[in-house]
């Protein structure tokens, strides 16, 4: 088990390969929440797209316990290790999800995951069998998880989903609904055929939609 403290609080997680990453990347940036002063008021929901290991969603819970948050991790490996993470915290307002988030008219998608965990798992890169392991996942749009989990209003999208926001975003219609905005956008050469563009991705959701901060990520082709 690895601990951390961060402005009082002691954070436990479950030792993974990639935990450490993990913790230094979110807790030192935490997607800017902090530094732009967002607040939240019981009820509030947060949707934390690509949970991965679960720091995020964590940390939101522990600072904002009145939020609802709802986490989504579609790789069953890493969705265990998130449910394992909340129990760890005690965090008792996350709710987690076994899928990922994409295009309304796809259902499912296999994902290349990483078998040393040094990276997301992605569709959007060239499958190596030395390096990589597959697995089909389950996906819903943003349109059916505003429905589904009944909510009228998101306080807050934190959206990491390797190469995946493209369809995820440009297809959906509810970030009106969205109060703020927050994530991590990717290229690599692949993306860059389809004529995917961060920055004019990033135009359309800011005309949308609140972004409080953006990082733009070179992925692995």
């Amino acid at each position: 088990m690895i601990e951390h403290k961060f402005r009082g609080h002691i954070f436990k997680f479950v030792e993974t390969k990639t935990a450490p990453v993990l913790i230094s990347e979110i807790f030192r940036d935490n997607y800017k929440v902090f530094e732009r002063g967002i607040t939240f008021d019981g009820g509030d929901v947060i949707i934390d797209a690509g949970a991965n290991e679960g720091m995020f969603s964590i940390m939101m819970s522990v600072f904002f316990p009145v939020c609802r948050i709802i986490a989504f991790e579609p790789v069953p490996m890493t969705f265990q290790t998130l449910n394992e993470n909340i129990e760890l915290n005690k965090c008792k307002n996350i709710e987690t999800s076994l899928y990922g988030v994409g295009h309304p008219n796809q259902t499912s998608e296999t994902l290349n995951v990483s078998k040393d965990f040094s990276g997301g798992s992605t569709s959007k890169c060239r499958f190596n069998p030395e390096h990589h392991y597959q697995v089909t996942v389950n996906l819903l749009d943003l349109k059916s998880i505003f429905t589904l989990w009944d909510i009228e209003r998101c306080r807050l999208l934190k959206m990491d989903i390797e190469g995946m926001e493209y369809d995820a975003l440009y297809y959906s219609d509810v970030l009106h609904l969205v109060d703020y905005f927050t994530a991590e956008f990717h290229t690599n050469a692949n993306l860059d055929y389809e004529g995917r563009r961060m920055q004019g991705l990033a135009s359309w959701v800011g005309d949308r939609t609140k972004i409080i901060n953006l990082i733009l990520c070179n992925m692995a082709e």
